[in-house]
C-alpha cells in the first residue's frame, strides 16, 4: 500500500534540501555537503511567509510546499525547521550568511546571476479581482480592458505578493495608481473590510479569493489574470551537490503514488471546504478534527486510543474522506479495495468516514492477531511493527520479523524489524528461504510513516484527552 502522506490547504511551490558547510569555495562561500548536514540532523528552508501558499493553523505549518519540503527531509532522514521571513530579501540574507540551506519563493524575486534556482514539481498560482455584491450586484466577469472604467477612483487593495510580480506593471498600466495600496493585514480582515464597504476591491491569488468566497458568500471574483506565477526553490550558486541532488529527488518524487494525492489533495475539487471544514476546528469544533466523535467510536469499540487512529487519518489523508489514490486507496484511512472486499464493502463505501474508520479498526485487529506478540513486548514496539504492516504490507513485516528470529534478533522490537525491512531489498535477504513476501523496496517510505504517525500520535496525547 502506498500512502499519502498530508493536507491543508493554501498551496504553493515546492521542494528543499540541504547539506551543512564543509569546505571552501570561491570567496569565502562554502558548499553543502550531505553527510555533514546529516550529522546537523536539520534541514533548513526560509520561506517568505507573505507570499501564496504557506500559513500555519493551530499552531502546524501546512500547505503542498510544506508537504514536498518535508518529503525531502524525510528522504535524507532530517528534521524539517521553516525559518519564517516576511520579506524574500530576508530570507535570502539568511541564505548567503549560511543561516539556512533554502529559499523558497517565486523567480521573479530572485536575481539567478547571483543563485541557482531549482525546479519545482508542479505549482502555479494566479490572480483575481473580488468585490462585493455591494459594489458589483450580479455575478459578472469583465475584460480586462475595461477595468480601468470598473475601478477609477475607487479604493483597491492588492495583496503585497501582486505588488511584487510583474504582473504589477500591467495592472499600473491599465488603472489609476493613486487608487491601489498593498496589504499586509491577514486575509480574513481584509475580506471582511471589503463586505463592509471599508474597500471596494481586492487583487489576491487564486486560493486567498476561494477561501474569501467560500467565508463570505458575497464576494464576486470580477476578473481572473491569464498569466501564471511559479514557484521555486533557491540555492546559492556554489551549491551545485544540493542542487543536483534536490533535482534528481524531485524528478523522482513527480512520478511517485505519494506525490500524486498531495496534488489532489491541494489541488482537487473543493478543497477550501473540506479544509475549512476539516482542519480549521473553532472553539466549539473537535479537538482534532471533525471526525472525531466517529473515531471516539469506531475506537472504543475496537478497543484503541483513538488520538492514535486520528494520527493515522492525518498522515494517510488530511481527514480528507473522498481522495483516492492512484492505486485506489480511499477515503481518511485510505483503505484499500482488496481490504474493503475482505471486509464486505464495495471501494465506493470506503467514502463514508465512518464505515472506512470502521474498516480500518477491523483491518489493525486482523493485523496484530497475525503477529503474534509475546507478552513482553512493549506499546511502542507494538504499534510501531502494526503500522509498518499497515503500510508496507503484513508479509513483509512477517518476513523481516522471520529474518530477525534467524539472524539472532528479537523480532518483537521495532529497531530490529525496521532493520530487517531495509535488508529485504538485498539479494542476500529476499532471496533467504525464510523471506516469502519477495523483494521489499519500499522500507524508506514505510519507516518514514511510522515515525511520521508515531510523533502525531505523542503529539495529540500531549494536547487532548
Amino acid at each position: 500500500m502506498r500512502k499519502l502522506s498530508t493536507i491543508a490547504l493554501v498551496v504553493v511551490l515546492v521542494g528543499a534540501a540541504v547539506f551543512s558547510m564543509v569546505k571552501l569555495i570561491g570567496r569565502g562561500h562554502k558548499v553543502t555537503d550531505i553527510a555533514a548536514l546529516q550529522d546537523r540532523g536539520e534541514l533548513r528552508v526560509a520561506l517568505n511567509v507573505n507570499l501564496p501558499g504557506y500559513l500555519t493553523v493551530n499552531g502546524e505549518s501546512c500547505g503542498f510546499q510544506y508537504d514536498v519540503l518535508r518529503e525531502y527531509a524525510d528522504h535524507l532522514n532530517l528534521d524539517l525547521r521553516i525559518v519564517p521571513e516576511k520579506s524574500t530579501e530576508g530570507a535570502l540574507a539568511l541564505l548567503d550568511a549560511g543561516e539556512v540551506d533554502m529559499v523558497a519563493t517565486m523567480p521573479d524575486y530572485v536575481d539567478t546571476k547571483k543563485r541557482t534556482i531549482l525546479s519545482s514539481p508542479a505549482y502555479n498560482t494566479g490572480y483575481v479581482l473580488l468585490s462585493s455584491s455591494r459594489v458589483t450586484p450580479l455575478s459578472i466577469s469583465v475584460p480586462f480592458d475595461s477595468l480601468r472604467g470598473l475601478v477609477e477612483g475607487r479604493r483597491v487593495v492588492l495583496s503585497r505578493d501582486f505588488a511584487s510580480t510583474r504582473l504589477y506593471e500591467r495592472w499600473l498600466d491599465r488603472v489609476s495608481v493613486s487608487s491601489t495600496v498593498t496589504y499586509d493585514n491577514d486575509l480574513n480582515t481584509l475580506v471582511a473590510s471589503l463586505v463592509n464597504g471599508d474597500i471596494d476591491f481586492v487583487v489576491c491569488n487564486r486560493l486567498e479569493a476561494q477561501l474569501a468566497r467560500y467565508l463570505y458568500p458575497s464576494v464576486r471574483k470580477l476578473y481572473s489574470f491569464d498569466e501564471s506565477v511559479s514557484a521555486a526553490v533557491v540555492v546559492r550558486r556554489c551549491d551545485d551537490p544540493l542542487k543536483d541532488d534536490f533535482n534528481s529527488w524531485v524528478s523522482d518524487f513527480k512520478s511517485t503514488d505519494r506525490f500524486a494525492a498531495l496534488y489532489d489533495i491541494y489541488y482537487g475539487d473543493d478543497v477550501i471546504r473540506h479544509y475549512m471544514d476539516g482542519l480549521l476546528p473553532e472553539a466549539e469544533q473537535p479537538a482534532i478534527s471533525k471526525y472525531d466523535d466517529i473515531i471516539k467510536r469506531a475506537s472504543l469499540r475496537a478497543g484503541r486510543d483513538w488520538r492514535l487512529i486520528s494520527a493515522i487519518a492525518y498522515n494517510e489523508s488530511r481527514f480528507k474522506p473522498d481522495v483516492v489514490s492512484p492505486k485506489g486507496a480511499t477515503g481518511i484511512m485510505q483503505v484499500m479495495p482488496a481490504i474493503a472486499r475482505q471486509f464486505g464493502h464495495t471501494a465506493e463505501q470506503m467514502t463514508d468516514a465512518e464505515t472506512n474508520i470502521e474498516t480500518a479498526l477491523k483491518l489493525m485487529s486482523n493485523i496484530e492477531d497475525l503477529l503474534h506478540f509475546s507478552s513482553e513486548t512493549s506499546e511502542y514496539d507494538r504499534l510501531c511493527i502494526m503500522l509498518a504492516c499497515y503500510n508496507g504490507g503484513v508479509g513483509h513485516v512477517l518476513d523481516a520479523r522471520r529474518l530477525a528470529r534467524k539472524y539472532g534478533d528479537n523480532p518483537d522490537l521495532w529497531s530490529n524489524v525496521s532493520k530487517y525491512l531495509v535488508k529485504k531489498s538485498e539479494a542476500k535477504y529476499y532471496q533467504d528461504e525464510s523471506v516469502k513476501a519477495g523483494r521489499f523496496l519500499g522500507s524508506d517510505e514505510t519507516c518514514t510513516y511510522v515515525a511520521r504517525v508515531m510523533k502525531k500520535f505523542d503529539h495529540y496525547r500531549s494536547q487532548v484527552d
